[in-house]
């Protein structure tokens, strides 16, 4: 006999008979519910390819933690919506002016007309404004903390 994986007898070896070889002895055993076949996942064999980067895999639902119940809301960020409304109506300004010539020329004749006192006089009341912004912002976000501080 051959010493390979499959052994197969050589034809020298073998005895003539009448009966087939399939009829006397089969081929391959079969395999039964003691003996596990490599294609079949046994309990130490996972049913699916572990991946590579087993950090990239989400946990089991059972292992999500439920979100507390005393946690409440996030606090609304005042600033993000003061200054997101200051910049809509000072874009809602500038298309306003720039959307007809008659506006624009009328801003520009102004902006002519100005003397050097009107100037700064504008640039301090936009810096008022502004300082009357911060502090409200300010005042807000202090009546946030205390309110989750109590």
């Amino acid at each position: 006999m051959s010493t390979d994986a499959n052994p197969t007898p050589d034809p020298s070896e073998t005895q003539p008979t009448d009966a087939r070889p399939s009829e006397t002895q089969p081929t391959e055993a079969l395999p039964t519910a003691e003996q596990p076949t490599a294609e079949q996942p046994t309990a130490s064999q996972p049913t699916h390819p572990l991946p590579a980067e087993p950090w990239l895999t989400p946990p089991p639902p059972s292992a999500w933690a439920p979100m507390p119940a005393t946690a409440s809301r996030p606090p609304i960020r005042w600033g993000g919506v003061v200054w997101g409304l200051l910049l809509v109506v000072f874009a809602g300004g500038m298309l306003f002016v720039l959307s007809a010539p008659e506006r624009l020329a009328a801003v520009e004749v102004w902006l002519a007309a100005l003397t050097p006192g009107t100037a700064w006089a504008l640039w301090l009341a936009a810096a008022g404004v502004l300082i009357v912004v911060f502090a409200l912002l300010g005042a807000i976000r202090s009546a946030q903390r205390r309110r989750q501080t109590a």
